[in-house]
């Protein structure tokens, strides 16, 4: 019976975490074109903002808008990056003083004074329920 009740236990603690995962839909709006793709990156913390995001995902460029969906995610608070990779080669493309040249917003639709926002005003809050936001490429 004690057995029982460990392997029981056991189960429960593996399962609880993914009681806890939450989805986080993101609808990018102003998509121009229907070519190449959206690139979505998520941080969650101010030290790897923009250097190691804990998730990212590439999806299909809808022209008008396109909906990324990131599912199991632990609540917390992420930045949220965005691009749209219109030429599909992988990477966001600047011109020669580094600024870039494809659309591309920050979560909150936050926006930097020469350079990218903070990872605080790009964060937000995604509870255990999950959270549906919308970001507006520029």
């Amino acid at each position: 019976m004690t057995r029982i009740l460990r392997t029981g236990l056991l189960l429960l603690a593996a399962t609880a975490p993914l009681a806890q995962a939450a989805d986080l839909t993101i609808r990018i709006d102003n998509v121009r074109t229907g070519s190449g793709q959206l690139m979505v990156a998520l941080y969650d913390n101010a030290a790897t903002f923009l250097k190691q995001p804990v998730r990212s995902q590439g999806v299909p460029a809808g022209a008008g808008s396109t909906t990324v969906v990131f599912h199991d995610l632990a609540p917390g608070r992420y930045g949220i990056t965005a691009y749209h990779d219109a030429n599909d080669n992988g990477r966001m493309d600047s011109n020669m003083m580094g600024v870039p040249v494809e659309p591309f917003a920050f979560g909150r639709n936050a926006q930097g004074h020469m350079g990218p926002p903070s990872f605080d005003d790009a964060a937000l809050a995604v509870p255990a329920a999950g959270l549906a936001t919308h970001l507006t490429l520029r």
